[in-house]
């Protein structure tokens, strides 16, 4: 019952009236669930209670719903008391058949021993009756009307939405209940809780936003939401990696179950159903106004098909805006309707619908874009016809500055429908590579090479180069090698093995991204001429700046997904301080595929780093290992080793790692060997700070990291020369100067230990310890606050409690403050549940409430919060 103690509430208000109150809601809202603690509730209370279940396979003829009553009281016994209604449960039965309602008497005399049957569950206080899915009685009104005669509490759970409904039916329930409850839908979060206790383990961050985007405003459902994520385990949608449940692909839409209500209602419609379920899913809108050509294409009545869609609007399954455009706003329906033939049912009817549009036989003649769209969207459903190849370069050609992914979308069919070796087919495909790459649709990249292989290739020498280029980027953005058929077809050309020697390297995953091979391999795509590389180095792994630069601005687009895309996300996050998702971005990451390239590793590390910040040290220490001591980041890999040691307190081995990486010659590093450098060299000045021998070793750390800046350049190593040079020589205004830089430039983490150097060099150093504090808590980074505010207690000064804690902390309950309490005094959830009485689950299930309203991010970040002091107003007194 998360998420429903309003509701709780308001049905235990009118407990002992005598009134009808009815509990509404959409299907899967949780109505039966809610009538269960009801009844658990209220039979504690006294003997005069029972539930009748309705259900669509009563007897219709049974208006006052007499078989259902008389079993819930036979379900009742014995806790009806002692004088069970024995004499008016046989006089129901014996009257309870067709004929009794077919004669007014024998009518009225059936209501009046139903009458008589429910006044036994009245004493001193009025009886409660509570009845389930009262919507599926064959009379809803009639079935509560001899327990509300009588004066019991009547508690019904009923859904108006237009099921069930029959002729017999003499007026709407909640037209004269006494009070109504609406079921509405769940917040996020308490759906995460639901989905949290459903898995019965930790469940990985991505998986409830992936089952919220499928579900559209299903979302909130928490029927629905919980069979779907059980279909989905079941289907092998989940899978388990590093002590997780994972989606096992995270590109896959989740299915809505195949009893839901929403796809049975989606099957009464047909296949005009189907097809406009089909049709408006691939095309992602279908105006109303297409309607007519669809009947005409597909041989359907017209009336017919306007019903249907009348009728997968009010079902929820299509959604009408204001200009008549169609959407489907659930995507999980899609998959659930048309398993596995979603995609060839709507290529079926986009053909019938080009071919309509292309025979010209209606006026007024149809809008040439829309002819254009079905041809593209039928893909190969329509017979390679080279007559709609002019349009198609029209209408691509008109749409290129305006809407450039509908351009290359209408280039690939008209690629499709050229003849190999005609002109036309040249320039569609001169014209769509540079586009997708423009687009940053590198999976139609891979697509439009391949087709472009297929096509004769007479006459297209001068584009090998090309081809093979474009080949590889579209492999290193795919995270997919190049095919063994498009590179036997591309290596005949001496002159482009530079594209496809870099792609065989980037999937060893043991070698760094060297500036110089990327300009050899992908220049020559390059839209204003080839690329000069005169810029300096940088200490910073960063392949998609790395494209960008190559291959010009204008003319390169940002991936949104694939490798290059996760791990540009997962470093802008780590950089900006947004540390939450990493570990789900990581993990999704090798998941997807072959985890064998570079990118693999240098977020490995990155989730090393944020396991280890956040207390989870045994994670940390298995994503190092994945990461291999060949990673091609050696600097990268030291430092996030280095940060695993210090935290779990081995300070001597974390400067050890840090010298025995130093001591190399600065010279000798290739460029993989530069990534992180500025990282490590101020982790190893905080740790040699630490240790107090600051005369001796802190100037040498202060020479390499002068002669690594003199390499490389770039604000990273300028701030960490900067933060070095002021703890070498005690220079608070080099410090002052880091903390500017990288204030502007850099990331969270590194802007806290600038502002953690400056405060332990300042004479003033509370507000930069308070903004190191503030940061830190802000990254969950509880070892770190816990360390400044240690020094700022030795200063003389203490944390501010922040406004926002403060808020959100006054939402815990009594039992979520005496397990945050606990928690604080190092008990395990088992010592929890033995103190408190309650079950394991219950405590895991309020921690997880705990962790959402305090904004703590582990067991460890809470039980700081607790001896700090930040969440005493709430937690009960000793």
């Amino acid at each position: 019952m998360s998420g429903r103690d309003a509701e709780l509430s308001a049905v235990d208000e009118v407990s002992g009236r005598a009134l009808l109150l009815l509990v509404r809601g959409q299907p899967g809202m949780g109505k039966t669930t809610l009538l269960k603690e009801v009844h658990r509730t209220w039979r504690t209370r006294g003997p005069g209670i029972v539930r009748i279940h309705c259900s669509a396979a009563d007897p219709r003829w049974d208006l006052f719903g007499a078989r259902a009553v008389l079993k819930a009281f036979r379900n009742a016994f014995p806790g009806l008391g002692d004088s069970p209604p024995a004499d008016a449960m046989a006089a129901v039965n014996r009257l309870c058949r067709p004929e009794s309602y077919g004669s007014a008497r024998a009518r009225s005399a059936l209501f009046v021993e139903l009458v008589r049957l429910f006044g036994h569950l009245s004493g001193n206080a009025p009886g409660a009756v509570l009845v389930d899915d009262v919507h599926a009685a064959p009379d809803p009104a009639l079935v509560v009307a001899a327990a509300h005669r009588v004066g019991c509490t009547v508690v019904a759970t009923y859904r108006e939405d237009g099921w069930g409904t029959g002729p017999t039916r003499s007026t709407s329930l909640s037209s004269f209940a006494d009070r109504v409850v609406e079921l509405g839908p769940l917040p996020d979060h308490r759906i995460d809780v639901l989905l949290a206790d459903a898995a019965g383990e930790p469940l990985d961050e991505a998986v409830a936003p992936a089952l919220r985007a499928a579900l559209g405003p299903l979302a909130g459902n928490p029927g629905t939401v919980l069979d779907t994520f059980e279909a989905l385990r079941r289907d092998g949608g989940l899978v388990r990696f590093q002590g997780h449940l994972c989606l096992s692909d995270p590109a896959a839409e989740p299915a809505l179950p195949v009893g839901h209500p929403l796809v049975r209602r989606v099957a009464q419609c047909g296949g005009v159903g189907r097809q406009l379920l089909a049709l408006t899913a691939s095309a992602g809108r279908f105006a109303m106004d297409g309607l007519p050509d669809l009947a005409a294409a597909t041989g359907r009545d017209l009336a017919v098909c306007g019903r249907t869609v009348d009728r997968l609007v009010a079902a929820g399954a299509l959604a009408c805006d204001d200009y008549g455009v169609l959407r489907v706003p659930c995507p999980a329906l899609v998959p659930a309707v048309l398993p596995g033939t979603a995609r060839a049912e709507a290529a079926e009817v986009h053909r019938a619908l080009a071919e309509h549009l292309l025979r010209g036989d209606r006026a007024p003649s149809p809008d040439p874009a829309v002819t254009a769209d079905h041809i593209a969207l039928a893909g190969s459903a329509l017979p390679a016809a080279p007559s709609v190849v002019p349009l198609l370069e029209r209408e691509a050609a008109r749409a290129l500055p305006t809407c450039p992914t509908r351009a290359a979308r209408w280039y690939r069919a008209a690629l499709r429908h050229g003849e190999p070796g005609d002109p036309a087919h040249s320039r569609a495909l001169a014209a769509l590579l540079p586009l997708l790459v423009r687009t940053g649709d590198y999976e139609g990249l891979a697509e439009a090479v391949a087709e472009g292989v297929r096509a004769d290739r007479r006459g297209a020498g001068r584009r090998c180069a090309e081809l093979t280029a474009y080949a590889a980027l579209a492999a290193v953005h795919t995270g997919r090698p190049v095919s063994a058929r498009v590179g036997e077809a591309l290596a005949d050309d001496p002159a482009s093995r530079a594209a496809p020697e870099f792609a065989a390297r980037w999937f060893t995953g043991r070698e760094p991204l060297r500036v110089s091979e990327v300009v050899s391999a992908f220049t020559c795509l390059r839209p204003d001429g080839p690329f000069a590389d005169d810029s300096p180095r940088s200490g910073r792994f960063d392949p998609v700046a790395l494209f960008r630069r190559v291959l010009g601005t204008a003319g390169y687009g940002e991936p949104v997904t694939g490798p290059l895309a996760a791990h540009a996300r997962i470093m802008r996050d780590y950089r900006d301080g947004n540390w939450a998702g990493i570990p789900s971005g990581t993990r999704a990451l090798e998941l997807a595929g072959p985890p064998h390239t570079p990118v693999h590793h240098a977020v490995r590390l990155v989730a090393a780093e944020v396991h280890s910040t956040m207390g989870d040290f045994e994670r940390s220490a298995a994503w190092l290992e994945l990461a291999g001591d060949d990673c091609p980041f050696p600097a990268l890999r030291t430092w996030a080793a280095m940060g695993l040691a210090y935290r779990t307190g081995e300070w001597e081995r974390c400067r050890e790692l840090g010298w025995a990486f130093c001591e190399k010659p600065v010279d000798q590093a290739d460029e993989g060997g530069a990534v992180g450098v500025d990282w490590l060299l101020v982790r190893l000045a905080f740790a040699q700070w630490g240790e107090g021998g600051r005369q001796v070793r802190l100037p040498r750390l202060r020479d390499r990291s002068e002669q690594w800046y003199a390499r490389l350049g770039g604000t990273g190593l300028r701030a960490a020369t900067l933060i070095v040079r002021a703890f070498a020589e005690r220079d608070v205004v080099s410090a002052h100067t880091a903390a500017d830089i990288l204030r502007e430039h850099g990331g969270r983490s590194e802007l806290m230990r600038a502002c953690m150097t400056v405060a332990f060099l300042a004479d003033d150093p509370g507000p930069w310890h308070q903004e190191a504090h503030d940061i830190a808590r802000s990254l969950g980074d509880s070892l770190h606050r816990t360390a400044i505010t240690e020094s700022m207690r030795a200063s003389g000064t203490t944390p501010a409690r922040d406004d926002t804690d403060r808020d959100s902390s006054a939402a815990l309950s009594g039992l979520e403050g005496r397990i945050t309490a606990l928690v604080g005094r190092g008990l395990t959830n088992r010592q929890i549940a033995r103190e408190l009485q309650v079950s394991e689950k219950t405590v895991e299930n309020n921690l997880t409430q705990v962790f959402v309203k305090t904004g703590c991010h582990s067991r460890l970040d809470l039980a700081l919060a607790v001896m700090e002091g930040r969440l005493s107003m709430v937690l009960p007194r000793s």
